[in-house]
């Protein structure tokens, strides 16, 4: 594992209490466990004290320290030869020359000798001071034989002398606490610091969701330094650091983060033969591994079960493993179980489980004491366990009893019952099959779907449900990203039954057409069985605003009811929260996703398309330009959806100024989209045509707006829908100067989840109201919500041209620090408290305390209001007009 250099993030306080101790005859003992920052503590102090001009020795010890040389001489004498030319003399030459001497092995089987050599070593010590300030850094102290006494021996020549020890379950308790003057325990870094750590090792901006994923990994050490830089290389080594649009990602997110192997705890792990890594492994795995099951670990592995106590009570001691009230064993770092498992091999895990659950069957009891014990072994084992058919009724009546509670654990049985169902009993299989596809679906573990379809298939798919099988061949590979298995696909299209879930996925995979919800509906409704859950239903037109967002997710949740399970992950889980963040405004969140989405499954599906459009609208927004353009570039102008595409593009160009090549591109765009919507493809043509429509009435063009506002009353003619009736509306208010229809749109907008639109919608309203001061204060508040200063300077630009008074920045810049002005604008971007207080370099402790302060003097309640208020101008933050809301 690598060493801690850099590891300094959140030890400013901690260097500071040592710094201060230069020239003190005193002794400080720094103390934490293996990576949590004691070298990078040390180098950062030996760094300051040089530069003070204070002769500093920093000695280090290492695990190879013979165990003859007691005071560690051995590693005294290396450090003192290596700093010679910088401050050596004739006195520190005899002293070094005489510890030399004496440092053999037979100088410590006399005590007169090891006297004469501790006397030597402090001379060698004294030698530093001279009438000078002096000082003796130890580092890894706890690797010498006997650490008392090299630093008594510092002590005793006068010296400043700070000594690292690592402080765990690992190293050896020594008595180092009782000689110190000083002690300093090196706490865990907090979120923050961890978040700033991060972002300082990467050398760029981590993208929101690297941090959480990496802390979660780690678990009980989220707040080492040490596991955090080494797991970060690792990822970097594994090429699971992507740079991508201005962010570095993590590639694979749903995939586990392992700890590096030559990390101090997998390495002691490993020391502990096989029964160590084999401890770890059931702890990891089992639903629950308890100290009372180490008796059927001895005997199914033919161990001793007092050697196996002992390994759990080390085990404990060093923190990898973590003991409940109730004896239930976990692995506290999940990171290191993905390592271990790893080392031992898929096949040796299952082997594990499966001498387990065949020892359990063995004991031959009538009436099982532990049946979740046995059922949960059986299920682990998979394919190392021969079909035990008598397993079947105990794997299924455990599965029922904890389906409410536990519906994965459920699942994971009904699965294992099934592959030690009988051959000759297609009733229960059939019965399993269907209970299994449905319980699969509605838990949203479409990853374990597409396996459990393709063992169906594999064994023989029962009869009468083809169906259900080709729809969860289907579901899967459409929340995976991962395309049905050519075996999977011949065996269920073969079936009409079974053909149009299949063709679906096909025609998604390709991306060129939109949804059809009649093909949608028959493809996958006659998969429900119950009743859809009270309450609203949704309306035609929810329908076809779902479709035309390509909104999957909330079209199988319509579909299906509570029988479906949103997605974790996969394409369609980002996607939802790409449209769904857009919409709401929540606009960090929705890049977020995006760059996830780019690293997730075929790359050409439509969400994959309308997710880099979004993009590309949220970066021009914010000033991004260029960003801007590389998403708009990745989504390229021949994508299938040729009415967003040039939304986007003349809105990244009017926000680069060029107003008349933003119109010009507009109308070319537009004869592309009316052409597919001659076809049926109208996605993004309400957007297109509003958009334009703003850039025709600020070039004063009369005529053209006209003709835009009888194209959007065309289309809606001929599709209907809320998407173009609001287009009508908007534009009938701008061109007609229609107050009513305008503020009509606005009403409409509010109802529904869409703050861009609405925000454009109070633009057109206040153009066309006798009193306009409303309207822009409401699009004013929605942009500050969304983010970026280029919204709101528009805005700010209209209000000043309609004579009403923008808000001043006078009061902010005079009632608020330059510090509580910056954590506002982090706020308005959608920052956590957590993220503040990475950017900001302090405690998530002192971003709450602004907070405080910032609520009682500007009267806001929350964040939210804090982030929104600017009606009376008390919150306006200094900034430039660079934006702009068409």
């Amino acid at each position: 594992m690598s060493r801690e250099c850099g590891a300094l993030s959140g030890r400013d306080e901690e260097i500071a209490r040592v710094d201060e101790l230069a020239g003190r005859p005193v002794l400080m003992l720094v103390r934490g466990p293996a990576g949590a920052g004691k070298t990078s503590v040390l180098a950062e102090v030996r760094r300051g004290w040089d530069g003070r001009g204070v002769k500093t020795i920093h000695v280090r010890f290492s695990d190879d320290v013979p165990s003859w040389d007691q005071f560690g001489a051995l590693a005294v004498v290396s450090t003192f030869r290596e700093r010679f030319n910088q401050f050596g003399d004739s006195r520190m030459a005899a002293a070094l020359a005489a510890v030399s001497r004496l440092c053999v092995p037979e100088t410590y089987c006399s005590g007169r000798a090891r006297s004469a050599l501790f006397a030597e070593l402090v001379r060698l010590f004294g030698s530093l001071r001279h009438n000078e300030l002096s000082a003796v850094l130890f580092d890894d102290l706890h690797a010498a034989p006997n650490p008392g006494l090299v630093v008594t021996a510092a002590r005793h020549a006068g010296c400043t002398v700070v000594a690292a020890c690592r402080e765990d379950g690992i190293a050896e308790p020594t008595s180092l606490g009782m000689l110190a003057d000083h002690v300093l325990d090196l706490r865990p870094l907090t979120e923050a610091q961890v978040d700033e750590l991060m972002t300082g090792a990467v050398r760029g901006v981590l993208d929101q969701s690297v941090a959480p994923a990496v802390r979660t990994a780690l678990g009980s050490l989220c707040g080492n330094p040490g596991a955090v830089l080494s797991v970060l290389e690792s990822l970097r080594q594994q090429g699971r650091l992507v740079p991508l649009r201005g962010m570095v990602c993590l590639a694979d997110p749903d995939q586990p983060i392992a700890l590096p192997a030559d990390h101090e705890l997998v390495r002691l792990v490993e020391r502990l033969t096989d029964t160590g890594p084999q401890l770890v492994a059931l702890a990891a795995t089992a639903d629950r591994f308890r100290v009372d099951d180490l008796l059927a670990f001895a005997e199914s592995t033919g161990r001793d079960l007092g050697a196996c106590g002992r390994t759990v009570d080390l085990l404990v001691a060093a923190g990898i493993l973590a003991c409940d009230s109730q004896g239930a064993l976990s692995v506290s770092c999940p990171a290191l179980a993905t390592t271990v498992l790893a080392g031992l091999g898929e096949h040796a895990v299952l082997a594990l489980h499966g001498g387990i659950a065949e020892h359990l069957l063995r004991a031959g009891h009538p009436r099982l004491p532990q049946p979740a014990l046995v059922a949960d072994h059986v299920a682990l084992a998979g394919a190392a366990l021969p079909p035990t058919p008598d397993v079947v009724p105990l794997l299924c009546a455990e599965a029922t009893r904890v389906l409410a509670a536990k519906p994965e654990l459920a699942a994971r049985w009904y699965r294992a019952a099934l592959a030690h169902c009988r051959a000759d009993d297609p009733a229960r299989a059939r019965e399993l099959t269907g209970s299994l596809l449905r319980l699969l679906v509605r838990i949203g573990r479409y990853d374990w779907l597409g396996d459990f379809v393709a063992e169906v298939v594999a064994a023989g798919v029962p009869d009468g449900q083809r169906y259900e099988v080709a729809v969860g061949a289907a579901l899967a590979a459409l929340h995976t990203g991962a395309p049905v298995p050519s075996k999977v696909w011949d065996e269920l299209v073969a079936d009409p039954a079974g053909r149009a879930p299949l063709e679906f996925t096909t025609r998604w995979f390709e991306g060129r057409e939109e949804i059809r919800l009649d093909e949608l509906a028959a493809a996958f409704a006659p998969f429900r069985v119950g009743d859809l859950p009270d309450g609203p239903q949704p309306t035609p037109d929810d329908w076809g605003i779902a479709a035309g967002r390509h909104d999957l997710v909330v079209l199988f949740g319509y579909l299906l009811g509570d029988e479906y399970g949103r997605p974790r992950g996969g394409p369609l889980g980002l996607y939802h929260r790409v449209i769904t963040g857009y919409h709401r405004g929540e606009w960090a969140e929705v890049l977020s996703a995006a760059r996830a989405l780019e690293l997730c499954g075929p790359a050409h599906t439509p969400v994959h398309q309308l997710s880099r459009l979004l993009a590309t609208e949220i970066r021009a927004c914010e000033g991004e330009l260029k960003l801007a353009a590389e998403w708009l570039a990745e989504a390229r102008e021949d994508c299938p959806f040729p009415a967003m595409w040039s939304w986007a593009e003349i809105g990244l160009l009017w926000r680069a100024g060029e107003v008349q090549r933003a119109i010009d591109a507009g109308w070319r765009g537009y004869e592309r989209a009316a052409a597919a919507a001659e076809r049926g493809t109208v996605v993004g043509l309400h957007w297109l045509l509003v958009r334009l429509a703003m850039l025709e009435s600020e070039a004063g063009n009369v005529d053209k707006l006209l003709e835009l506002s009888e194209l959007a009353r065309k289309w809606y003619g001929r599709y209907g829908g809320r998407r173009l009736q609001m287009a009508e509306l908007m534009l009938g208010g701008l061109a007609e100067r229609d107050f009513a229809s305008a503020h009509t749109a606005v009403e409409v907008l509010r109802k529904h989840d869409n703050q861009s639109e609405l925000m454009r919608a109070c633009l057109i309203a206040s153009s066309v109201a006798d009193e306009p001061r409303p309207w822009l204060h409401e699009a004013y508040d929605i942009a500050k919500r969304l983010g970026g200063d280029r919204l709101r300077m528009v805005i700010k630009a209209r209000m000043r041209e309609c004579g009403v008074t923008p808000p001043r920045q006078r009061a902010a810049s005079q009632e608020l620090s330059e510090v509580e002005i910056r954590v506002i604008a982090l706020i308005q971007r959608g920052l956590t408290n957590r993220q503040i207080a990475a950017a900001e370099r302090v405690s998530e402790k002192t971003v709450e305390s602004y907070l405080t302060r910032l609520f009682a003097k500007t009267g806001c309640r929350s964040r939210l209001d804090l982030a929104t208020a600017s009606l009376e101008g008390r919150l306006t933050l200094p900034g430039c007009d660079r934006s702009g809301t068409a």
